[in-house]
């Protein structure tokens, strides 16, 4: 068989177990594409060494740009969820909220009832969320 096909027959082996679980984050794929290279090397090239020589160089050159690269894309990033999600939102108020009495903002077309620490709000004014407390949000002025 020719050296080329060998090459692309490792190529296409590495792009498998690059594919198959579990995640190898693309270590794998940095030696499947020096092997496509070392294969058209070995295709254009009558020299033994030479597809060995460009497998060397394009999967050691390859490791550490894919690889930082797979950690960027694959690392779990935290994220606000559920009412946590809602600090720092605008809302709509609904109805007057002062010290001493809750009301009714509006948050993404959901209403909540509000409270002021200190501040007094009228209806149809843009307020924002400073915390959720239970199953109320705690508001303050809009900066």
């Amino acid at each position: 068989m020719a050296p080329y096909k060998l090459w692309l027959i490792a190529a296409v082996v590495c792009l498998i177990i690059e594919i198959l679980p579990p995640p190898t984050h693309f270590a794998f794929l940095c030696v499947a594409l020096g092997a496509l290279a070392a294969s058209i090397t070995a295709f254009f090239s009558g020299h033994e060494w030479l597809p060995w020589a460009v497998f060397i160089v394009i999967t050691i050159a390859l490791l550490p740009m894919l690889i930082p690269l797979a950690r960027f894309l694959f690392s779990p990033r935290p994220h606000a969820s559920n009412v946590d999600a809602l600090i720092g939102e605008k809302a709509l108020v609904l109805e007057p909220i002062d010290a001493k009495a809750p009301g009714v903002v509006k948050i993404r077309g959901e209403t909540w009832r509000a409270m002021s620490e200190d501040e007094t709000f009228s209806k149809d004014q843009w307020v924002q969320v400073v915390r959720v407390e239970g199953t109320h949000v705690v508001i303050r002025r809009v900066p």
